[in-house]
């Protein structure tokens, strides 16, 4: 906690100031309440609190607290203002609560939800996150989205003959090599089971091509055993935004029946929503 005089100025903290910062009353003692916060999340500046204040004489937000040692913790802020008897505010009391442990579990359940455990990609969720994202930036700068839905050929028998531990494995080092067959701008999702979407933005078609025949090539495996072996690969489908559609439901629906295309063909190959690509 911390008092303020009406012009912002901090006047006075208790002990729990003391110890969350690091500060001592003198290093801080006419300073302004902005020098001690990194970030106000939901105001701009100083005259956003005081008009507020005006209006209710209470202000709450979130801000990043600054400690002596220069490290941040997320913090509530929560400003009352003391009156006199003549209803004038004479004092600004400021209560601070530490709220970074919350905000870490809310980081941390965002992140959960959103990435599939095995493989560490983004998941159903996130994907759509992605996708939308992706078509918003593409309409406003005028550029092309690639949809790519993968399906491994191959896997059911890996999980039939070698089982599903090995099954994983394969699931693992698809989804790694994937990372690498694209740029950091795009977006590698696995939807579940042995497929996979990638997200190629602000693209061309020859790029297009480029990116599915080298992940045709980095997909290509071989499990054997003294019994067994099996070569698994990866059939690509392939739509574009705006050319097939904008609507990111029905380019993932085109996406899946491109791919089943490139399986009918005898697999390990892409095909394109429409085959004049």
């Amino acid at each position: 906690m911390l008092i303020m005089d009406v012009d912002f100025k901090i006047e006075s903290v208790n002990p729990a100031f003391i110890r969350s910062t690091g500060f001592e009353p003198v290093e801080v003692r006419g300073a302004p309440l902005l020098s001690i916060c990194d970030e106000l999340v939901h105001t701009r500046s100083i005259q956003d609190i005081q008009n507020r204040l005006a209006e209710t004489n209470c202000f709450s937000s979130e801000l990043a607290m600054l400690r002596k040692n220069g490290s941040l913790f997320s913090a509530q802020i929560i400003i009352d203002g003391l009156q006199k008897p003549n209803g004038c505010t004479q004092y600004y009391l400021v209560l601070i609560l530490d709220i970074s442990e919350q905000k870490q579990r809310e980081s941390e359940l965002r992140y959960y939800s959103e990435i599939d455990p095995l493989t560490n990609l983004g998941n159903r969720k996130f994907l759509f996150q992605s996708l939308d994202n992706a078509i918003a930036s593409a309409k406003r700068f005028n550029y092309t989205v690639a949809l790519m839905f993968l399906d491994l050929d191959g896997f059911k028998q890996v999980n039939d003959f070698f089982g599903h531990g090995e099954g994983d494995k394969i699931l693992l080092e698809a989804a790694q090599r994937l990372k690498r067959c694209v740029r950091q701008v795009d977006t590698v999702a696995r939807l579940g089971g042995d497929e996979f979407v990638v997200i190629l933005n602000g693209t061309s078609t020859d790029m297009i091509a480029g990116t599915a025949k080298r992940i045709i090539d980095f997909l290509t495996l071989t499990i054997k055993d003294q019994v067994n072996e099996i070569q698994v690969s990866a059939s690509i489908g392939i739509s574009l935004y705006p050319r097939d559609s904008k609507n990111p439901l029905v380019l993932l629906k085109y996406a899946d029946e491109a791919m089943y295309k490139a399986k009918a063909k005898g697999k390990r190959q892409f095909c394109w929503h429409l085959e004049s690509k």
